[in-house]
């Protein structure tokens, strides 16, 4: 009889531990599966500095591939010279990849190339002058997760726009939160 039910509970630990749930291959990420991103940048153009600006992006990753990601991004960076007195602001949206390691338990460095377009606005009293034009921004950055959930980002890019015909090439440099929902 002690035999009997030594035999009953070792089937009925391994019955339980080999029913233990474990996570499916498809479930276990060491990349977020969106990440959502957002902060201030400052945008420097030939002979004008924006220092105040707005910066969003979303990503995700390409099919199964977790260091190739989509990206989609979009901000304005906005001057009111002294001199001028009126405002002057930069648009830009764009969509590419990003490239980055697949690891984030600590700093991550990242690669990113956008193509998209811009806009340089400017308001004056009585007027508005607009010009859109195609434009391509690769940029670096690293983000530094101060948890799960949570990272800090600083990036900064390169865009080449065409406005008008003529090259206008920028520099831009922004600061941020990006948020990963995995």
């Amino acid at each position: 009889m002690n035999r009997s039910r030594q035999m009953l509970g070792w089937c009925a630990l391994s019955v339980f531990l080999l029913a233990l749930p474990a996570p499916a291959a498809a479930q276990t990420h060491d990349t977020p599966m969106v990440e959502i991103g957002g902060g201030v940048q400052l945008l420097h153009i030939p002979d004008e500095t924006y220092p105040f600006g707005v910066n969003v992006d979303l990503s995700g990753p390409v099919g199964d591939h977790e260091r190739i990601r989509w990206v989609g991004e979009g901000g304005m960076a906005q001057d009111r010279p002294i001199d001028i007195g009126d405002t002057l602001r930069f648009y830009h949206f764009g969509a590419g990849v990003r490239f980055t390691p697949r690891g984030r338990e600590r700093a991550t460095p990242f690669f990113q190339v956008l193509g998209g377009v811009a806009n340089a606005r400017s308001e004056f009293s009585n007027s508005v002058d607009s010009a859109w034009g195609p434009m391509i921004q690769p940029g670096v950055g690293v983000a530094v997760p101060l948890n799960h959930w949570v990272a800090i980002v600083g990036q900064g890019d390169y865009r080449l726009a065409v406005f008008r015909g003529q090259l206008d090439n920028e520099f831009r440099f922004s600061f941020g939160a990006r948020f990963m929902l995995w």
